[in-house]
This record gives C-alpha cells, sequence and structure tokens, in this order.
C-alpha cells in the first residue's frame, strides 16, 4: 500500500478504464473533488456505480465527454441527467451483480475506488459497506482506498488485508450519512399492519424507504425476531436496544448517521457480509419464516409492479427484491410484503392502477408477488386468479379512486 494524494491516486488512473465508484452512504471526501479536478486528462473512462445516497458530484464536470457513467440502481438526484439521456441504467437484480461485474464478465472492473479505516495490524475494515466491495476488489487491477479514521471497524466479512490496496489517500472528513425519509400519519398505519403480519421469530429483510425504515425499531416487540438484510438503516439501534433477546443480525450495508456508525463499530451483533451471502436465495431460503418487506412505486390490478419508473425516467432499480421474494416464497413459513401508500404524496395519484402505464416498466412480475399493504389494508394475492386480485387490490386502493379502477385489469 502506498499513500499518495487524492490527485496523485486519479491520475494512476489509465484512461479507458472502468472505474467502480463506491455508493451507498460512502462519500469519498478526497477522492470526488479530485476526480472532478483532473477529469480533463481523460478521454474514454467508463464509471460505474450503484445507489448512492450523497450527492453525486463526480458527475458534475466532464460526464459525456471526457467519461460516461453506467449504474444499476439509479437515483431521483440525477432525474434531469436520465431526462438528458447523459447516464446509462444496466437493468440487473442485486444477487447477480458480482456475477456480472467481474474480470469475466460483461463489466470487467479495471479499478476500484473504496473507503476503508486506517489499518490496524496490517488490515483495514470496509465499514459500513461490505456487500460489493469485496468482489470487486478481489477482481480489480487498481485498488484505491480512502483511509477514514471515522469509518468504523464492524464485525463479519468487513476486513480487507492493507495488501489489497495499492494507493491510499487519507482523509478526516465524517462519513456519509443518510437520513431517513420523513414519515407521515398514514405511514405509521402501514407500519403497524406490516408488523401484524411479521411473525414470531423471523428473519426479516428490509429495503429502504420511510416506511421499512420506521418498520425496524418495533419488530423488536416480536419475540426472538433476526435480521437479514442487503442494508440496514438507523432504526437498527433501537431495535438492538430494545430487544428482549440476542438477535442475528446480517447486512452488507449500513445507513445512518455518525452515532449509528458508532453504534455498529461497538457491538460484535451487527455481522457484515458480502451479496454472495445477503442475497443468496438458496442460503436465505434455507431460514425459517423468511420475510421480505420492500416497496415499489405503483401496483397494478394484476399484481404486478413498477418500482423503477415516473414518467418515463429511471428514478430507481431492480435491486434486491426479487432475490428477496424468490427467497421468502421457497422459505417455511415465509412471507413477502410490498408496502407502499395509496396515493402519491400530493395525493393527486393512485399508486394502485387499473394498468402500469406504457412508460413504465415490470420490476416484480405478477406471479412473484405475495402480499401488498397500504393504510387501508392488506391484498394477499398469492393463489388469487385475475378478478380476485384485482378485488383485493381495489379494497385497499384509496377510497376516491376505487370507483375509477373499474371491474378488473
Amino acid at each position: 500500500m502506498k499513500r499518495v494524494t487524492a490527485r496523485e491516486a486519479i491520475r494512476a488512473i489509465p484512461d479507458g478504464s472502468t472505474v467502480i465508484f463506491p455508493g451507498g452512504a460512502v462519500d469519498l471526501a478526497e477522492l470526488f473533488p479530485a476526480f472532478g479536478d483532473e477529469v480533463e486528462r481523460f478521454r474514454d473512462l467508463t464509471v460505474v456505480s450503484g445507489l448512492s445516497f450523497g450527492d453525486y458530484r463526480f458527475l458534475r464536470k466532464g460526464l459525456g465527454t471526457h467519461f460516461r457513467y453506467l449504474t444499476w440502481q439509479a437515483s431521483p438526484r440525477i432525474r434531469e441527467l436520465f431526462a438528458a439521456g447523459q447516464v446509462d441504467y444496466v437493468p440487473m437484480r442485486f444477487g447477480e451483480i458480482h456475477r456480472l461485474v467481474c474480470r469475466t464478465g460483461p463489466i470487467r472492473p479495471d479499478v476500484v475506488l473504496v473507503q476503508t479505516s486506517p489499518p490496524r495490524r496490517g488490515t483495514v475494515s470496509l465499514g459500513i459497506s461490505v456487500s460489493l466491495n469485496q468482489d470487486f476488489i478481489r477482481n480489480a487491477r487498481l485498488v484505491i482506498a480512502e483511509l477514514n479514521p471515522h469509518m468504523p471497524w464492524t464485525a463479519g466479512d468487513s476486513r480487507l488485508p492493507v495488501e489489497r490496496i495499492d494507493l491510499a489517500v487519507e482523509t478526516n472528513a465524517p462519513v456519509g450519512e443518510y437520513r431517513t425519509p420523513k414519515a407521515s400519519e398514514r405511514d405509521g398505519r402501514i407500519v403497524d399492519r406490516v408488523l401484524d403480519l411479521v411473525p414470531d421469530r423471523a428473519f426479516v429483510q428490509l429495503g429502504v424507504g420511510s416506511i421499512p425504515d420506521r418498520v425496524i425499531a418495533p419488530l423488536a416487540g416480536k419475540k426472538g425476531v433476526n435480521l437479514f438484510s442487503g442494508m440496514l438503516s438507523s432504526g437498527l439501534r433501537a431495535f438492538v436496544e430494545s430487544a428482549r433477546h440476542t438477535p442475528k443480525i446480517v447486512t452488507g450495508e449500513l445507513a445512518g448517521d455518525a452515532a449509528f456508525y458508532e453504534f455498529c463499530g461497538s457491538t460484535r451483533i451487527v455481522r457484515m457480509a458480502t451479496s454472495r451471502v445477503t442475497h443468496d436465495v438458496a442460503r436465505l431460503a434455507a431460514l425459517p419464516r423468511f420475510v421480505s418487506i420492500n416497496s415499489t412505486i405503483e401496483i397494478d390490478l394484476q399484481g404486478q409492479a413498477n418500482g423503477e419508473i415516473v414518467g418515463g425516467l429511471q428514478i430507481s432499480g431492480v435491486g434486491g427484491s426479487l432475490d428477496y421474494m424468490e427467497a421468502a416464497a421457497l422459505s417455511r413459513g415465509g412471507l413477502s410484503i410490498i408496502a407502499l401508500p395509496s396515493t402519491t404524496d400530493d395525493g393527486k395519484r393512485s399508486k394502485i392502477v387499473k394498468r402500469l402505464p406504457a412508460d413504465a416498466v415490470v420490476t416484480t412480475p405478477r406471479y412473484a408477488i405475495d402480499t401488498v399493504v397500504t393504510e387501508y389494508g392488506v391484498a394477499r394475492l398469492k393463489g388469487k386468479g385475475l378478478r380476485a386480485r384485482a378485488e383485493a387490490l381495489m379494497a385497499i386502493a384509496h377510497p376516491d379512486f376505487r370507483a375509477g379502477l373499474g371491474a378488473g385489469p
């Protein structure tokens, strides 16, 4: 591991490379600004990353001229860039990314940028972001790490030998944060309905968003609940501190504030794992009472959901929901839940629609969806015909829109 300045690290990236930038809550305080300062030296660079909770500042300069950007998990923050056709989206289930972004895959990572702790006894910690990084590092020719003393030393598969790092840049900036979206009164009603469906001694997976984020803490009121999820947010701390048992907790990503990260680094209960573990359908299906809790943008009366497109624009991605739904369907006593409010925030449009718009996509096929929850009730779709599905979904739609949904798909 050679310590260099941020500019020296960026200058070491060969033009024509495919470079993997970190996602989630990781924000490269030194390397991202240096990339902007040095971007004009590139002519044919490809930058690839997933969802970021940061501000995507690496896209502010040189995009489309000095480099192109691909993502497998879009964000509303770059909606304008999608509208302008400046960025491209690659549909991928999260559980297969490590097979597609690898030395022998269609996307071959030449360089990977990560943020870690400073070294201790020959190793560093990947801290809050492990899920894909171990595989990316294993496949890249050049590994550049930003060493951050605020990155927690998390338990599990977060350790990395310093020999795997080629260039290291130091920073003392705070680790990137994720703020749970503001919840509404109706979100609380949805959370209550979801909690009623979760059995005792379940293994629970939660997506990201105002509703899944708020399910975590009250799960402590259930008997023997464990968490096995791709990402967990700050409600995890309240869950651990309130649980009357010692839960099993496995996750690939953490998203919260500095106090949350410090907590996760001080406990051995929270175990970090790669996506080969957190999204492995066979492993998850072997867990009894595996319950997946996710959300979506809209669902039609056949029971198929669009979780990616709004007004023809890519604002999200496939993510891991299909991995988890499949696992829940195969688990003994398993259950998959799609939880969403009945209308958009302004109340002008129903999220349960007669049919998906022509410019939408089917993120989740109708045969995969089990249970749908809104503030107005619970619709169980598995095993129901199309007419019964439509009736069940109309019954949990907002009353102002039920008549307009008609008699079926």
